[in-house]
């Protein structure tokens, strides 16, 4: 008995400081979401002429990119008088654990402007629901700022319930709009053919096109990209690591965008 608790002080020694498990969901409720969405509506006029025009910044996928994203946001805050927020559309980790979220929010909490987030497949992973859930939040929410209605969603349908994407509740804000302009946001693209059938793909495209929603902006594929979806402009943001931020410029006349390369 002696000798077998010798062995495992022996093992505990030559093991270094005992460590968590990387599996832990033990992490504070930040709810970034709501805090900083809070901090954009409150910060609508700031500007100088408190213009109807604006623009923000998107960024998506940064998993481990870690160096791509510092770039990226060293640009923004570079350009900070130019962005009111910044969305990030998912896959903030890999596979959904506290430290890869954790370090991703250090390096956007240096951010100058607020940032909000939606959900992106890899952060499903594991436990990252639980964990995605605290540091930021909600996944799924709409509002509606100056002249535009945004509407951030999770449609990750593998890794999440069955109702997910829950074109009710999308179809519900789509209804209520009262502003010129419409962005939709999400991780997966609406036309992914992998994850969705012909049906659901032309029942989204439709619901796109009745009310006139003019952008659909998504990340999970990494390269970034812009089409179309229905009457829409479909934009794929890219990932941290393709060096690359997508701005969007809303003013009175419509709604356009630049990719900027860092």
């Amino acid at each position: 008995m002696k000798t077998f608790g010798l062995i495992i002080l022996l093992m505990l020694t030559a093991c270094g400081e005992m460590t968590y498990s990387p599996y832990t969901v033990n992490v504070g409720n930040y709810n970034i979401n709501q805090v900083n969405l809070s901090r954009i509506l409150l910060g609508a006029d700031r500007f100088e002429a408190k213009s109807i025009s604006y623009k923000i910044a998107v960024i998506s996928d940064t998993h481990d990119y870690y160096d791509g994203l510092k770039k990226q946001v060293a640009y923004i805050n570079a350009h900070q008088e130019e962005y009111e927020f910044v969305v990030v559309t998912g896959d903030m980790s890999n596979v959904g654990l506290v430290e890869e979220m954790e370090l991703t929010k250090s390096i956007l909490d240096k951010l100058a402007i607020p940032y909000i987030t939606t959900v992106g497949n890899h952060d499903l992973l594991i436990n990252g629901k639980t964990v995605y859930k605290r540091v930021f939040g909600k996944d799924t929410y709409a509002f509606e700022y100056k002249n535009t209605k945004f509407i951030l969603f999770n449609n990750n349908n593998w890794e999440s319930s069955p109702n997910i994407p829950d074109l009710s509740w999308v179809e519900s804000e789509l209804i209520s709009n009262n502003n010129p302009f419409l962005i939709m946001l999400s991780h997966v693209a609406p036309n992914d053919s992998a994850r969705f059938s012909a049906a659901q793909i032309q029942q989204w495209k439709s619901a796109v096109n009745r009310y006139g929603v003019d952008y659909y902006i998504h990340g999970h594929d990494h390269n970034p990209s812009e089409g179309s979806f229905g009457d829409a402009k479909k934009i794929t943001v890219g990932a941290s690591v393709k060096g690359v931020l997508f701005e969007l410029k809303v003013e009175n006349t419509g709604v356009s965008h630049e990719f900027i390369n860092l």
